[in-house]
């Protein structure tokens, strides 16, 4: 068993071995080549090659957390990919800044591949370990090993990649832009408490105290918040509080839900009395769905009757008496912003011609702003339609007249879900 243990490691090591270096040789032909139907292939295929490294990679027996920033370059390397083919099936050549991002990680895989093709090397001459790798775990090897200070150099070398930024979901510059919505001035661990108690729901308000108890650290750092019982009967609610402005962040009140004896559509009019009560600005509900007798309600802001999906919001209303038992704001907070929104050149009636064969419009074409995976927006013709018994949602762009993007719904007997 430990033979066929260390023969997996083996081949998942092999197999990243030449994925990376298939990453390396692929961003090269992506430089020289010329048409887009070249481009569109090689860099699917670098996308491909850089996941499939990512997944070997993280199959080996090495310590938690070890090449955590060479996975995130291999994830990098594999959207910018997909956002390049993306372009070019679209007839966009790179441009000047995708050609440099190219080069820069066309030399960092290669560095990358030569370490491994070093470790390699060792592996082939037997002095690599797995199955002594695999037995730190039970603290039966003391030592250091040659394996585990290959990879953590070749972490060291990754770390210092200058920021990547793309057109693509994992981009350094999406993932770790400032919150939009947090406006005020910075509050102290008082005056997070008072705010926490002003928003706690009406069934929690009386004979309740609240204390912070934490630091929250993150994109939005803030106090944690949690509201008890001075009786010690009832549920504890806990929230955290942004230190910027003193916005709630989310919010979850400790109880069990034993029995849903109220609608869905009563449960969206207790969210929205809460949100109301609570100063938000105009927000929809969507797509209601429940989860253990607890209707989840989404809703988004909505501007001059364009529905701003990026501006999203959760409240969570337990089905045995209509308490608000849950909310969540991370959305609404990290892009609320005021926007001025572009007017249409598609009409509702051409978005409509734009849809696939075989589609029926079954509902109002509404106007929606929704995200792309880079964090940009893009003002769209919301379209419900369906095919047969499938349902769907058609987002096409109001601007472009291209079709952005396709969500699916799926009813069920706890709500709508949208895939």
């Amino acid at each position: 068993m430990e033979n066929e243990l260390s023969a997996r490691y083996q081949q998942a090591f092999f197999d990243a071995v030449g994925q990376v270096e298939n990453v390396e040789v692929l961003l090269s032909k992506g430089l020289v080549a010329s048409t887009p139907k070249q481009l569109a292939e090689l860099f699917s295929d670098l996308r491909l090659q850089a996941l499939s490294a990512q997944a070997n990679l993280t199959q080996l027996p090495l310590v938690q957390g070890a090449l955590i920033e060479t996975s995130k370059f291999l994830t990098q390397v594999g959207d910018f990919g997909f956002s390049i083919a993306k372009k070019a099936a679209a007839g966009t050549p790179p441009d000047q800044d995708d050609i440099d991002l190219m080069q820069r990680l066309r030399q960092e895989a290669a560095q990358i591949s030569a370490a491994l093709h070093e470790i390699q090397r060792e592996a082939a001459s037997g002095r690599m370990p797995w199955g002594e790798v695999r037995g730190r775990s039970n603290a039966r090897l003391g030592r250091e090993n040659v394996n585990g200070t290959r990879f953590r150099a070749i972490e060291e070398q990754v770390e210092k990649i200058p920021v990547i930024q793309y057109d693509g979901p994992f981009s350094d510059h999406v993932l770790l832009r400032e919150p939009k919505g947090l406006t005020g001035e910075t509050i102290g661990e008082a005056q997070a408490v008072e705010i926490a108690m002003e928003f706690l729901p009406k069934e929690r308000k009386e004979g309740y105290s609240a204390e912070a108890r934490r630091r929250v650290e993150g994109r939005i750092p803030g106090f944690g918040i949690t509201a008890s019982p001075r009786d010690g009967e009832g549920p504890e609610v806990v929230m955290d509080v942004s230190a910027k402005g003193g916005h709630v962040v989310w919010m979850l009140t400790k109880r069990d839900v034993a029995s849903s004896r109220i609608s869905l559509e009563e449960a969206v009019e207790r969210a929205k009395e809460f949100l109301k009560e609570r100063g938000y600005p105009e927000m929809e509900p969507t797509y209601v769905s429940e989860a253990e007798n607890v209707a989840i309600v989404p809703f988004v802001w909505v501007k001059d009757g364009v529905r701003i999906y990026p501006d999203l919001l959760k409240v969570g209303v337990a089905l045995d008496n209509g308490e608000v038992v849950g909310f969540e704001a991370m959305g609404f907070l990290m892009s609320h912003t005021e926007r001025d929104l572009p007017e249409p050149r598609i009409t509702e009636e051409e978005a409509v011609q734009r849809l696939g064969a075989g589609l029926e419009v079954i509902g109002d074409v509404r106007p929606a702003l929704i995200p792309l995976p880079a964090g940009r927006e893009v003002l769209t013709w919301e379209v419900p339609a369906r095919m047969g018994d499938d349902r769907f949602l058609v987002y096409i762009n109001a601007i472009t007249g291209e079709e952005e993007n396709i969500l699916r719904l799926v009813e069920s007997g706890e709500g709508a879900m949208v895939l």
